[in-house]
């Protein structure tokens, strides 16, 4: 989200210094995805500091920016909750070294096949096949990033048809998606290779 050219999470945090404005941080770990990412993106953080939780990677980074008077972090355990406080409490920015770790993660994470999908489902809404578009797409990237198929085809069944939605087979091609697409997602194409991964 940080460099995503449609977030611009880093345009709008500059936006904000510029006009001296304190700046809250909400979701520093993206709904718990930073927690748990890809195994070759938690080898990075691993390697640089294998006592440091993946999640501290996240929040110190937000932590660490100019101007920040609060990371909002969602917890759901106690031991996440002391997590946080470990390393929040005597606080220390990111040195030189973590900074570059950091840039590290982020290039092999954008090298992996994913489809970078918000759910938001503002393409749900102009279906007019109800196709479950981001479902099949967390579906997919699921299977991506894991290659685990079983654990995939669950996924794709219990986001798409147990929520009442088609499955990306029943995309008739219209675009109506991709003009509402904030992240400017080439939806039609991507539907044809969740398909193809899926069956259906």
């Amino acid at each position: 989200d940080w460099e995503n050219p449609a977030i611009q999470s880093r345009g709008c945090y500059e936006v904000a210094r510029r006009h001296g404005k304190p700046i809250v941080i909400m979701e520093p770990i993206k709904g718990g995805t930073l927690a748990n990412p890809p195994e070759v993106v938690a080898d990075v953080f691993k390697t640089a500091n294998p006592d440091a939780s993946l999640a501290s990677w996240a929040i110190r980074f937000a932590a660490s920016l100019d101007g920040i008077i609060a990371v909002l972090s969602g917890m759901s355990t106690l031991d996440q909750m002391q997590d946080n406080v470990s390393y929040m409490e005597n606080f220390k920015r990111l040195d030189d070294s973590e900074q570059a770790t950091v840039l590290e993660a982020r290039k092999v994470l954008a090298s992996l096949p994913i489809i970078p999908c918000t759910t938001c489902d503002y393409c749900a809404k102009v279906c007019p096949q109800n196709v479950g578009i981001s479902g099949s797409f967390t579906a997919y990237n699921v299977l991506s990033l894991y290659k685990n198929k079983v654990f995939a085809d669950g996924q794709y069944n219990w986001l798409v048809e147990r929520h009442g939605r088609e499955y990306a087979g029943k995309c008739i091609k219209c675009g109506r998606c991709e003009k509402v697409c904030p992240q400017h997602i080439k939806i039609r194409d991507n539907l044809v290779k969740v398909a193809a991964a899926f069956g259906k």
